[in-house]
């Protein structure tokens, strides 16, 4: 018999004598030894089986799942002191709970033991890892002794102030924000008071101390005119507004900034994107970002980008400008262009030259019959395209205008209505 053996048969010797010590209750169910926290008794018809947690983990009577073993800090053990002796390694003291950094001086770092496999975990920032409740707290609740404040510094050599950062109230603010000492733009947060972040407003603000916040440059002193020095993602491609001048904008490629400048005719918003980022400056709302308004013309363009009209009678087509050549582009079958919108309209809001007739190709009755479908429609009444189940006419104030159905709907020469899932008959 080798001491495996004998181990193993002196073990059951002892479970077995422990067993027969232990007096079960009248009811089936597990109950905890008086002395050994993680040991408890399975009884099963007045009799005891004893047996243990795994290792690192205790007995609760008062679970009342089936598995009632649980984490020490978990569990009230009272009188119960004693445990079975540990099997861990060198990270987990036993094999399964929440334990300490090994090194007494590291105090925000702990490991979740499972089985003995373990894995590391840091708090954060400004915490401590608390045995006793298994979480991390702040240093004044854990009472750790021994441990090292490791301050963390930024590449730039910033280090977050020892002293606690309070509000106009003299609240601890918990995510205090400081001001960079060269560049406007970026400022620092240090997280719970004691892990630095180097942050930045986006490109067009500047950090304004006094409000904690990214500001527009006028409203810091020292910042108006300061242009930004760094991009605020390290990937992508971002744009954002020069803060002064309107067809400028500062682009973001992958980290790296670049002044760029839209092409003549165009400005830049944040929201066009016509060319390199840009929208026709008649979109967009400078404010008091300053605009050239100088062009720079060719035939049929009046600035490298922009829509203008291809003659000054109703037209169904406009000119298109793109880097100085016009392109002839028509309007949706039953529309003019309007010069006052830079783009199509219906031929009745530009009565002083267009004739709806002839643009839509239909007259509009003075009346209907009243049993007719298009009655039901007065004063807007419908009527079917000859040879198109996919548009109608109807008639505004005596006008007509061509209407087209939706995606995949056909127009019902029956119901004068567009629906879905009907047979095309033209």
């Amino acid at each position: 018999m080798n001491k495996f053996t004998v181990v193993l048969a002196i073990t059951a010797l002892i479970a077995s004598a422990s067993a027969q010590n232990f007096k079960c209750p009248p009811k089936d169910g597990q109950y905890e030894d008086p002395v050994q926290c993680d040991k408890f008794y399975e009884c099963t018809d007045g009799q005891a089986v004893m047996k243990l947690c795994p290792d690192g983990l205790v007995f609760d009577p008062t679970i009342r799942k089936i598995n009632k073993c649980d984490q020490p800090f978990n569990v009230d053990c009272g009188d119960r002191t004693e445990l079975q002796p540990p099997k861990g390694n060198h990270i987990c003291p036993r094999r399964n709970g929440f334990f300490a950094h090994p090194d007494p001086a590291v105090c925000n770092v702990f490991y979740n033991c499972i089985e003995g496999e373990y894995t590391e975990i840091t708090c954060t920032a400004g915490l401590h890892f608390d045995e006793y409740t298994g979480t991390c707290v702040w240093p004044n609740t854990a009472q750790r002794q021994g441990c090292q404040d490791k301050s963390k510094e930024l590449k730039d050599g910033f280090t977050c102030p020892k002293e606690q950062s309070v509000d106009s109230t003299g609240q601890t603010v918990a995510h205090p924000k400081y001001a960079h000492p060269t560049d406007c733009q970026r400022f620092y947060v240090c997280l719970n008071g004691v892990e630095p972040r180097d942050l930045g407003c986006q490109i067009g603000e500047v950090y304004n101390e006094e409000t904690q916040r990214c500001d527009a440059p006028e409203n810091v002193p020292g910042c108006a005119y300061g242009a930004p020095t760094s991009c605020p993602e390290p990937f992508g491609v971002q744009a954002y507004a020069h803060p002064e001048i309107c067809d400028q904008f500062f682009l973001c490629t992958n980290g790296t900034l670049t002044l760029e400048t839209c092409e003549n005719g165009l400005a830049f918003d944040g929201k066009g994107h016509v060319y390199n980022h840009c929208n026709y400056n008649w979109a967009v709302d400078c404010g008091h970002r300053k605009y050239d308004p100088t062009p720079l013309s060719s035939p049929g363009c009046e600035y490298r980008f922009g829509i203008y009209p291809d003659t000054d009678k109703c037209s169904t087509t406009y000119l298109k400008c793109e880097h100085g050549e016009p392109y002839v582009s028509p309007c949706d079958d039953g529309l003019v262009y309007d010069d006052r919108i830079h783009g199509c309209n219906w031929p009745d809001q530009l009565l002083e030259k267009c004739d709806p007739t002839a643009v839509v190709g239909f007259v509009c009755p003075d009346h209907v019959p009243s049993h007719s479908p298009a009655a039901r429609f007065w004063p807007f009444p419908r009527f079917p395209v000859p040879g198109d189940c996919h548009r109608l006419y109807t008639c505004v104030e005596g006008h007509p205008r061509l209407i087209t159905c939706g995606e995949g709907k056909i127009f019902d020469k029956n119901s004068l209505t567009c629906e879905e899932d009907i047979p095309c008959v033209a």
